[in-house]
Parts: C-alpha cells; sequence; structure tokens
C-alpha cells in the first residue's frame, strides 16, 4: 500500500517538476543570413535537422489543424466540402492558433536579446546616413519589444556601428525566449481542442 502511494507520489511529484522546467526557443542567424529556428527541452536541443516527417512534427500539425492548410489538402477540402466551409475552417483554426502564440509571447521572458549591426556605404556620408537609419529603427523596435514582453536586462546586448571600411553591411540576431512548459501543453490542448470541435467525425 504504502509503496504503491510512494510512486504515485514519486510519479505526480516528477510530472509537476516537468511541467514547471523552462522551454527555450531560439531565433537567430548565422554568418550566411540565414535563418535558424530551434527549442531547448531537459537540455537537449531540437530542431538542429529539420525533418518535415518526422513523427512528432507530423502529429503536432494534425492535431492543431496546420496540416490542412497545405496545397493538397486544401484542394481536397473544397471538393469535398466546399469552397466557403473551407475557408471559414482555416481561418477558424490560423486565428486560434494566432490568440495562442499571442498569449505565449505575453508570459515569455526573453533571456538574450543580442543584435549587432555594422552600416556601410559608398562613402563616409552615406555610411553616416545608413547608421541613422538603423539606429532609430533598431532602437525603436526594441522599444516596442520591452513594452511587450518581458527582457532580462543583463542579456540584452544591441550594438549599432559605422563601419566606415567595410564594404558589405552586417546584420546578426540572437534570441531566447523562455516559457514554462505546462503553457506551451496549455496552449496545445486549447487548440487541438478548438480543432477536435471543428471535425469531430475525423478526431
Amino acid at each position: 500500500m504504502w509503496i504503491a502511494l510512494g510512486i504515485v507520489g514519486g510519479l505526480a511529484a516528477l510530472i509537476t517538476i516537468l511541467l514547471l522546467l523552462p522551454v527555450k526557443v531560439i531565433i537567430k542567424n548565422n554568418d550566411r543570413n540565414e535563418f535558424i529556428f530551434r527549442y531547448k527541452y531537459l537540455f537537449k536541443t531540437f530542431g538542429e535537422d529539420p525533418d518535415p516527417n518526422a513523427p512528432i512534427v507530423k502529429t503536432l500539425k494534425s492535431v492543431t489543424g496546420v496540416d490542412r492548410l497545405n496545397k493538397l489538402a486544401v484542394k481536397e477540402n473544397i471538393d469535398a466540402e466546399g469552397l466557403i466551409k473551407t475557408v471559414k475552417e482555416s481561418l477558424s483554426m490560423v486565428v486560434d492558433l494566432l490568440k495562442e502564440i499571442l498569449k505565449l509571447l505575453g508570459r515569455c521572458k526573453v533571456t538574450r536579446l543580442h543584435v549587432t549591426i555594422r552600416c556601410t556605404g559608398d562613402g563616409a556620408d552615406e555610411a553616416a546616413f545608413h547608421y541613422g537609419e538603423c539606429c532609430a529603427v533598431t532602437y525603436s523596435l526594441l522599444n516596442v519589444v520591452n513594452g511587450l514582453l518581458k527582457v532580462r536586462k543583463r542579456g540584452c546586448n544591441v550594438d549599432v556601428a559605422c563601419d566606415f571600411m567595410g564594404d558589405k553591411p552586417v546584420f546578426r540576431y540572437d534570441v531566447v525566449l523562455k516559457i514554462r512548459a505546462s503553457r506551451v501543453l496549455a496552449a496545445l490542448w486549447r487548440v487541438a481542442w478548438a480543432e477536435v470541435k471543428r471535425h469531430p467525425q475525423e478526431k
């Protein structure tokens, strides 16, 4: 009896700890300006070799309804259910997904916000002009981000400079967002449940 209770209690504690641990979302580019998206959980980074046919990715697309947006699925839905119903269901799914993404963003904490910009031009005047434009845009956007999200001050490093001798401009960014796993799972559940209500006969 006590052994069984101990096992159940241990499992409950383990699940609680796993749900409270953070998921880190990594958004950055490399020196070839290629966009990189990664997420990290339990010291393991995922997405290093993106595979659109991975079982987890396919399952997530299915339960949230995202797989209905590909070209073939849209054509099949139009043939089976008509254009109006397909459009209404697709827009409903997109709206539900965007709502949850916005909720998650409001609860995210930006632990790293590194931006490096080097402005160049054909001459010193043009480089200085580009520098002024970049400063205006970058720091305006930074104020918006600080207003919408919680940004760790120690993790924020924005470096905008003029490179009079350079021949190519540089724009590098490295952003890390952190949010509890329980919030991600709750958002996923709400999106999946909304999809079930749209297509109860299929799920």
